[in-house]
């Protein structure tokens, strides 16, 4: 069964936002490709699609 976004979020704030720091993500961000981010943090391109959506908010 597919989730959508929102639901990936709502489940998602109970826990801490995928382990990352986000000053260092903010920096890597402009800098390297999602690819790229996803293996820096060891997160999956959804997670990290789902974060810059968040971030952008």
């Amino acid at each position: 069964m597919r989730s959508t976004n929102k639901e990936m979020m709502s489940y998602n704030l109970s826990e801490p936002e995928f382990g990352v720091n986000f000053q260092d993500f903010l920096q890597k961000e402009q800098c390297l490709s999602n690819m790229e981010l996803a293996e820096e943090f060891g997160l999956s391109l959804k997670s990290i699609k789902i974060m810059k959506q968040k971030m952008k908010r």
